[in-house]
């Protein structure tokens, strides 16, 4: 029965950094996901590099600005050369993004990461989009550099072959906030039918570029809060759960 706590969104801004950076020092987060192609994914990386934590790749399609030319991956950008959002893109009809070009920004995404870390992400991940050409990008990228491409949630053929299983992020309520306690508490029965079961957070403090550029705000200092609280911690010792990363299972 073990648990990994995921925290996305290294790099997305200087306080989502030190948000994630006190729920991985004080708190119970084992893998953070970094978002390379952000301005702040250095200053992020600075921070967490000496903890004991598998750190991984947040592939980012639709926040900040591409590594690679906008005039090379029109279906993934707008005319001033910035991501789509991931609303606009939730809201087409149709699965538009180019899997090739895809392939072009994840790839530069992976080469900023070595850049940045010396060493291949501990898993390789995506950020926001739910987008099955993406997924495929994703995966050929994966495969072609011999990366541990993670997608517990949205493919369960993914979950079935290496034993790991997502758990359905909360349901929020009209103010973008919910019950982290009644959360946990409701997921006691998934954690305990599955040998590695994955939580995902999105910790982090709130600046002016996050309030004006993500939909989640609140949740983010809510989330910061929870996970560095003595009722979590205590909760995990009561049920013997063992917390873990990716790591550690992704060969288990």
């Amino acid at each position: 029965m073990k648990l990994i706590m995921r925290a996305d969104d290294l790099g997305f801004s200087e306080a989502v950094n030190l948000g994630i950076y006190k729920a991985v020092k004080e708190g119970v987060i084992t893998s953070v996901g970094m978002m390379t192609n952000m301005e702040h994914a250095n200053h992020g990386y600075e921070l967490v590099k000496d903890f004991d934590i598998a750190l991984g790749q947040h592939t980012n399609i639709c926040a900040g600005r591409p590594l690679t030319d906008p005039k090379l991956i029109p279906s993934l950008v707008q005319e001033n050369g910035e991501f789509c959002s991931s609303r606009e893109i939730r809201s087409r009809k149709e699965d538009t993004v180019v899997i090739e070009e895809a392939e072009m920004e994840i790839e530069a995404q992976y080469l900023r990461f070595k850049e940045i870390t010396g060493k291949d992400p501990d898993y390789f991940e995506c950020h926001a989009v739910i987008s099955q050409n993406f997924f495929i990008a994703l995966r050929n990228v994966a495969k072609k550099y011999g990366l541990f491409y993670e997608n517990v949630l949205f493919d369960q053929e993914f979950e079935k072959e290496n034993n790991i299983y997502g758990i359905a992020m909360a349901k929020l309520n009209e103010q973008m906030l919910y019950d982290p306690k009644e959360y946990i508490e409701n997921s006691l029965e998934f954690i305990r039918n599955h040998d590695v079961s994955v939580m995902v957070f999105h910790p982090g403090y709130l600046d002016q570029y996050i309030l004006t550029h993500s939909s989640f705000t609140l949740i983010r200092a809510m989330e910061c809060d929870f996970l560095c609280s003595s009722w979590l911690k205590d909760w995990l010792k009561e049920y013997q759960i063992e917390l873990t990363d990716f790591r550690k299972v992704k060969n288990a």
